[in-house]
């Protein structure tokens, strides 16, 4: 089964451990009316949020880069 391709990404990197992040979002399939996504991370499909928006997406990282 061919791997789903990503409708959006974001790619995060730390310059000062030069860790990265690839947060990839994937149109679910049969959902044409609703943007809600599943993610993959790393490479990885997501555990913690597995399906969501894009306003949730960006709500996690900025809740991520506050306390980071």
């Amino acid at each position: 089964m061919p791997r789903p391709k990503a409708h959006y990404s974001v790619l995060l990197k730390n310059h000062e451990t030069g860790e990265q992040l690839k947060l990839e979002l994937i149109d679910l399939p049969f959902s044409s009316s609703s943007r809600t996504f599943r993610l993959r991370v790393n490479g990885r499909w997501a555990q913690k949020l597995p399906v969501a928006s894009k306003t949730n997406v960006l709500r996690q990282l900025r809740s991520w880069w506050v306390m980071h």
